[in-house]
């Protein structure tokens, strides 16, 4: 039991690895200053780490335990979904986090294919990964360290999560992103699959662009 306990842990680590890697990987990239310039980094990343990600699942995880689609229901998809929104916007309110000048998008951005591209891949792209190296492979991993103890599981899982969001140095910002992460925790839980916290980060990552877009618009 211990050895098998020991091989699935090794296997789960491994997509969680090789997403650390190819994050960190940018950073040492020779021409990493002109993919910032060019606006090229988080495309390039996105599309990295899903290409190395998602193959991996779809051969060895989607079949796992509470790895593959689960049940969705609407309502508990909503409640979540807003506390998860509650998360984002009262959050920084509270604790009085004002967004960086950096962060902020100017109209000239709407015309910028590359920012376009961008914008894409955050919404339907990076969730997807995110979601089964986080709440899938990671969680399973501490789950069978920590011997089902769900709670810390949870905790060590949204921790990470925070801390490797590297654009992310406020520890406000860290708290706000451990909650969500806690969220999408409890959602793929109490759904047994990957399918609703997916479509959970993808719908709040949609609102938060799409506030944006619209502010920007105006």
């Amino acid at each position: 039991m211990i050895k098998k306990n020991t091989h699935e842990i090794i296997v789960n680590i491994i997509p969680v690895l090789l997403m650390i890697g190819i994050t960190f990987y940018t950073f040492l990239l020779p021409n990493r200053s002109q993919l910032y310039q060019a606006g090229l980094a988080i495309p390039v990343l996105c599309v990295l780490e899903f290409i190395c990600i998602a193959p991996i699942y779809l051969i060895f995880f989607r079949n796992g335990r509470s790895m593959g689609i689960g049940f969705i229901s609407s309502k508990l998809f909503f409640i979540l979904l807003v506390f998860i929104i509650l998360c984002q916007y009262v959050g920084p309110v509270i604790m009085g986090i004002r967004e960086s000048k950096e962060l902020m998008w100017n109209r000239e951005l709407l015309t910028n294919p590359i920012f376009l591209l961008t914008v894409f891949l955050m919404v339907f792209i990076a969730p997807i990964y995110e979601e089964i190296v986080f709440r899938g492979c990671l969680l399973d991993a501490l789950l069978l360290c920590f011997r089902g103890k769900v709670y810390l599981a949870s905790i060590v899982t949204s921790i990470a999560f925070a801390f490797l969001h590297t654009q992310y140095t406020d520890i406000r910002a860290l708290i706000i992103l451990f909650a969500i992460s806690m969220i999408l925790v409890c959602a793929r839980n109490l759904s047994k699959g990957l399918l609703m916290p997916i479509l959970l980060h993808i719908s709040m990552n949609g609102i938060v662009m799409g506030v944006k877009l619209v502010i920007l618009i105006n």
